[in-house]
């Protein structure tokens, strides 16, 4: 019986692989094996039987260097007839980046091999030590052991969009930072301003000033009055004229109760606190730039979205453009991949399976492998959040998985796994999202997440009137 090589136990990737060692020219491959380093790269090359043919070398991360990896290649090629090669490159940072796209122009085949790959090489070898060359011989193992996967050139849009997403997320962690530190010095400043208790009804509850702490009628008052003195100081009439002026909109009972909060303060008088205001207003400064600058990102990653097949997820109750841009890019092309299991894996929050014996397989404590893109996993966490506060088909599972015991941060992985499930079936198929739920419409929920007119009539132009 022949067995198809179409059915890997690594799946895809392995099938390439199996087909590529197996065919009747697998003597005549060249193995590359790279470490990458931002200054200097260490390469070794090697036939697939682990035999050293060219020593372990550095060569710069340059044009010049890259010419002389080339130079030993076709060296090596001419010498042992070598019609193949195989390039296996280490990811280190983004350093990799650039050989790899280098070596796809030469035409080499080229496998990426992930760092804990190699790691745990040097373990199954009983060798702690690292060094380049060490790496270099990990590297080649994790080769011929068929791991890493074989690199496509990444399709433009996608890479775009996977550009932008991951700094519209860097600036949205920075912008978080940039407000922690404004609350700890409004702390110093006007400790009330974030709220306190008040008795109400006879009871003690908190009362905050504002529903947002970063609200535009928040943001002024800390920049031009952050003290409980020049809250006073303007009293009543100059908060109302202040509100007209500049359209805050503060209630009466907002104005109230800042006056009410300013004379119940216990912060040190200003004169004591002017390094506190100067650091405020510099990260005030600091958190209006970057909001800046996430909203003309935004608008980029709108143009990009709808140009990919991923814009359809927009359908989905819950999913902005920021989850739906994350998602797609994280996915990327989703040719490579026959079934959504894959994509979880991939993203390391598949539940980790234990069996033996013939006995029941039972998830271990529920845990998750981890074994994935760190990036992709927290997209797929961050979905799942966003799926139970917005989403009410989601709201329910929320409700039954919550009812049968498991944890707040279990059910928000679970949720995420089953939006891949869905946006995989959704893209492929090329179908928006069909809901059950009274009341939704489509047209309405466009409409809360594509404010432009231009965009909506794309949206509609690509994933609706085809």
């Amino acid at each position: 019986m022949v067995l198809s090589t179409f059915n890997h136990i690594q799946g895809n990737n392995g099938s390439h692989w199996n087909r590529l060692m197996r065919g009747e020219n697998a003597h005549q491959i060249c193995i590359v094996a790279i470490d990458a380093a931002k200054y200097v790269h260490s390469a070794m090359i090697s036939n697939i039987f682990g035999d050293i043919l060219t020593k372990p070398f550095d060569f710069s991360a340059s044009h010049s260097g890259f010419r002389e990896l080339i130079e030993a290649i076709e060296q090596v090629k001419e010498a042992y007839d070598f019609k193949e090669v195989v390039v296996g490159i280490e990811t280190t940072g983004h350093y990799y980046e650039d050989l790899v796209r280098m070596c796809e122009h030469q035409h080499y085949i080229v496998r990426i091999i992930n760092a804990a790959t190699t790691a745990e090489e040097r373990k199954a070898t009983l060798n702690y030590t690292k060094t380049d060359s060490i790496d270099l011989m990990a590297i080649t193992q994790s080769l011929l052991h068929g791991r890493g996967v074989t690199s496509r050139e990444a399709i433009p849009l996608l890479k775009e969009l996977q550009t932008l997403s991951r700094a519209h997320r860097t600036l949205i962690n920075s912008s978080s930072r940039a407000i922690n530190h404004i609350r700890l010095y409004m702390d110093h400043i006007f400790r009330e301003y974030q709220g306190t208790v008040m008795e109400i009804d006879g009871r003690m509850k908190k009362v905050e000033l504002f529903s947002s702490f970063v609200s535009k009628a928040s943001l002024y008052l800390m920049r031009y009055y952050p003290h409980p003195s020049d809250i006073l100081t303007l009293g009543k009439e100059g908060l109302r004229r202040v509100s007209i002026e500049q359209n805050l909109k503060l209630r009466d009972l907002t104005i109230e109760r800042l006056i009410e909060f300013a004379n119940q303060s216990v912060s040190k008088p200003k004169k004591d606190l002017r390094a506190e205001i100067i650091l405020l207003e510099l990260k005030l400064d600091e958190y209006a730039l970057l909001i800046n600058q996430i909203e003309q990102l935004k608008i980029e990653i709108e143009q990009v979205l709808l140009q990919t097949d991923g814009g359809i997820l927009l359908s989905i109750p819950g999913v902005g453009v920021t989850t739906a841009a994350e998602l797609t890019a994280e996915m990327g092309d989703l040719s490579n991949f026959t079934r959504p299991e894959q994509l979880i894996k991939m993203a390391g929050t598949n539940p980790i399976i234990k069996q033996s014996g013939g006995k029941r397989a039972t998830t271990y404590h529920y845990q998750i492998s981890r074994q994935g893109r760190a990036d992709f996993r927290a997209v797929l966490y961050r979905a799942g959040r966003s799926m139970m506060l917005q989403n009410p088909s989601m709201q329910e599972k929320y409700k039954e998985m919550k009812d049968r015991g498991k944890k707040v941060k279990q059910i928000y992985i679970a949720l995420g796994n089953r939006l891949l499930r869905l946006a995989y079936a959704m893209i492929t198929k090329k179908q928006l999202y069909h809901s059950s739920q009274e009341g939704y419409c489509l047209q309405s929920v466009i409409a809360g997440k594509l404010r432009n007119k231009e965009k909506q009539a794309l949206f509609y132009d690509r994933y609706v009137l085809v």
